[in-house]
C-alpha cells in the first residue's frame, strides 16, 4: 500500500474515533486529491489569512467549515498531507490545531457541558488560545538549524521553530493534542488513547545532524 493512502486511512480513522467518542461536533472525512490528503470541504485560504488578527482568522476557517474536526469547545484540527506523484513520498505537511478565541459560547451552553471538571481547564478566562502548528516540508531550506524540515511552532510566531526528528502521522498529531489539552474530557469520553499509527515516517537525515534542541518522536 502506498504512504499516501496508508495516511489517508489513519486520518480517516482518528476521525472516527473523535465521533465514536463525542469529541468531534463538526467534521469532514478525509478525501486523495491529486496529490494531497485533505478534507472533504477543504479550500487554500491561507493566501489571504497572512496578518490577520487571530479571531478572523479562525472565524475564515469556521465559516467554511475548513477542517478536520470541530471540537466541542471550538477548537478545530486540520490535518493536511502532500506527496510526490506516486505517493511513496512525503513532500510536506501542514497539522495544526486552532483553539477557540472565545469561549462565552461554551461556558453559557449549559447543554454542552454536563460536568464543569470536564472542560473547566479550557474554558477559564485566563487562558490563552495558542495556535499549534507541525510542518514538514523536504525541500531544501537555507538553514536546517534555523528553519529545520520538521517542526513545531507555537502562537503563530515566525521564528519559533521547535525541530522534530521525523515527519509526524495524523494519530501521533491528535493524541498529542488529547493528552496534553484535553485529556479530561478525552479520559472521560474514552477517547482511545491505545490508538496505534500504521504510518512509519523516515528520520530526516539532515535532522540527525543539528545540534539544536529537538523534539522526538
Amino acid at each position: 500500500m502506498k504512504k499516501k493512502e496508508k495516511v489517508f486511512r489513519e486520518v480517516r480513522k482518528v476521525t472516527q474515533e473523535l465521533i465514536r467518542c463525542g469529541l468531534a461536533e463538526e467534521y469532514n472525512f478525509p478525501i486523495m486529491q491529486n496529490v494531497d490528503v485533505v478534507w472533504e470541504k477543504y479550500t487554500d485560504i491561507s493566501c489571504y489569512l497572512k496578518n490577520m488578527e487571530y479571531a478572523k482568522i479562525y472565524d475564515e476557517i469556521e465559516k467554511n467549515h475548513n477542517f478536520n474536526a470541530k471540537l466541542p469547545d471550538g477548537g478545530i484540527l486540520q490535518l493536511m498531507y502532500r506527496f510526490n506523484n506516486r505517493g511513496t513520498e512525503l513532500q510536506s505537511h501542514r497539522l495544526a490545531y486552532y483553539p477557540s478565541p472565545s469561549f462565552e459560547v461554551y461556558q453559557n451552553d449549559v447543554e454542552l457541558y454536563d460536568a464543569d471538571y470536564l472542560y473547566g481547564d479550557i474554558l477559564n478566562k485566563d487562558v490563552l488560545p495558542v495556535v499549534i502548528r507541525a510542518d514538514y516540508n523536504n525541500e531544501e531550506v537555507d538553514s536546517i538549524i534555523y528553519h529545520p524540515y520538521s517542526h513545531i511552532t507555537l502562537g503563530g510566531y515566525k521564528n519559533c521553530r521547535i525541530p522534530a526528528n521525523r515527519p509526524i502521522s495524523p494519530i501521533q498529531f491528535v493524541k498529542f493534542i488529547m493528552e496534553h489539552f484535553y485529556y479530561e474530557p478525552s479520559s472521560q469520553l474514552k477517547f482511545d488513547f491505545e490508538l496505534e499509527s500504521v504510518v512509519k515516517f523516515d528520520e530526516h537525515i539532515a535532522e540527525k545532524d543539528t545540534q539544536k534542541s529537538r523534539i522526538v518522536i
